[in-house]
């Protein structure tokens, strides 16, 4: 699990572990969930009871930082903003409408005004009315 964390990383995350884990290992999901959270995770309920169950019902640290790498792979935006993406296309066609991403700006999450999100629009030089869910990603990059 090193690779995919910095060292200072790892200290910073093993000090929370061993702050909140003093005998070394999670052993229920509420304190699993308690020590994610504090270092900026959201897994969800369901998410730690399976994390504590898949792990034989403790967490060691080597365990964490693997569930820590899962919460981090799922909270890239290219990876959110994708599945967002593709739930939309409910016929699977590999795009949205112009119309449908407008929508998608200006009504949910952090929301545009309609010229920001006309200006976004624009930069994507999209000329069509059908915008390939690839370059909607690309573009987010």
């Amino acid at each position: 699990m090193t690779q995919y964390f910095s060292k200072e990383q790892i200290n910073e995350f093993r000090q929370c572990f061993n702050l909140y884990a003093s005998d070394g290992f999670v052993t229920n999901d509420a304190q699993l969930r308690y020590i994610t959270r504090s270092l900026g995770y959201s897994p969800t309920v369901p998410e730690t009871k399976t994390y504590i169950k898949n792990s034989g019902s403790t967490v060691d640290f080597a365990k964490f930082l693997e569930i820590l790498h899962q919460e981090e792979k799922k909270s890239l935006p290219s990876v959110e903003i994708s599945t967002a993406l593709n739930n939309l296309d409910t016929s699977n066609k590999g795009y949205i409408s112009r119309s449908e991403l407008f929508t998608l700006l200006t009504n949910f999450g952090e929301k545009m005004g309609k010229e920001e999100a006309s200006m976004v629009l624009k930069a994507m030089k999209i000329k069509s009315d059908i915008i390939p869910i690839p370059k909607i990603i690309q573009h987010m990059k």
